[in-house]
């Protein structure tokens, strides 16, 4: 019995050291202009926990990127991070992240629904990165994100946020992981 306890206590130790293991929406990056100083990251940084509620920001100056992550839970909120920058005093060039969740179709569209926070993204890529109506992801994605959505399988995709207005935020497909057999 003290041997099974122990044991459990090692394992739950472990699994508490490993980061953003179940994070859903993971890897926020900012390209943020205008930092210069310190102060400037200090600056930003509060504001992007006040107003944001990110975590964990860890600001770049020399290449102007901010890397954050969100409590476990909490979705994205493209407008409150777009303020929280603006607030700051900086501009906001675009948010790169990681998502993992799965597919589903909403008419033409694709979207990706993170696992626990609900978040929704429509999904576009660089083929259709242009592209307002019909279809906004090539053959082979489509494809791929298809059997996912038929097979209900979690899927981690990759790439840059945009918002649309009165839509959920738009996510280019950069990489796209776990929608295959």
């Amino acid at each position: 019995m003290r041997v099974a306890l122990g044991m459990l206590i090692v394992a739950l130790g472990f699994t508490s050291l490993a980061p953003n293991s179940w994070a859903e929406i993971e890897g926020i990056q900012l390209q943020v202009d205008g930092l210069s100083c310190p102060f400037c990251a200090l600056g930003l940084d509060k504001r992007l926990k006040q107003r944001a509620g990110l975590e964990g920001i860890q600001v770049h100056l020399k290449q102007g990127v901010t890397e954050a992550a969100l409590p476990t839970g909490l979705g994205l909120d493209v407008g409150k991070v777009q303020r929280a920058v603006q607030e700051a005093g900086f501009t906001l060039r675009g948010i790169k992240l990681t998502v993992i969740g799965k597919i589903s179709r909403e008419g033409d569209h694709m979207t990706v629904t993170s696992r626990h926070d609900g978040t929704t993204f429509l999904l576009f890529d660089a083929e259709h990165q242009d592209t307002e109506a019909g279809s906004t992801l090539s053959q082979v994605v489509r494809q791929r994100l298809e059997h996912a959505r038929q097979t209900n399988r979690l899927v981690k995709l990759s790439g840059s946020v945009h918002e649309h207005a009165g839509l959920p935020a738009g996510l280019m497909v950069e990489t796209l992981e776990g929608a295959d057999e």
